[in-house]
């Protein structure tokens, strides 16, 4: 299942990594594909994850999926 989420606060490559990184440890996320300039995550899941569940991934950093 293809899932995608606008993520706010990324501004660089890094950001972008850390993200990924991020969504990656999720269980049930098979891969993730960040598109920086656009501000959007596509995640490959196994089902689709709440919205909370990826930003409390998110949650020792600044970016918030919105």
């Amino acid at each position: 299942m293809k899932q995608e989420v606008t993520v706010q606060g990324m501004t660089c490559q890094g950001c972008a990594n850390t993200v990924k990184t991020k969504f990656e440890k999720i269980k049930g996320v098979n891969s993730v594909e960040v598109d920086l300039e656009n501000k959007l995550a596509t995640l490959n899941t196994e089902l689709e994850i709440p919205k909370d569940s990826l930003q409390t991934a998110l949650e020792d950093t600044n970016y918030e999926v919105v």
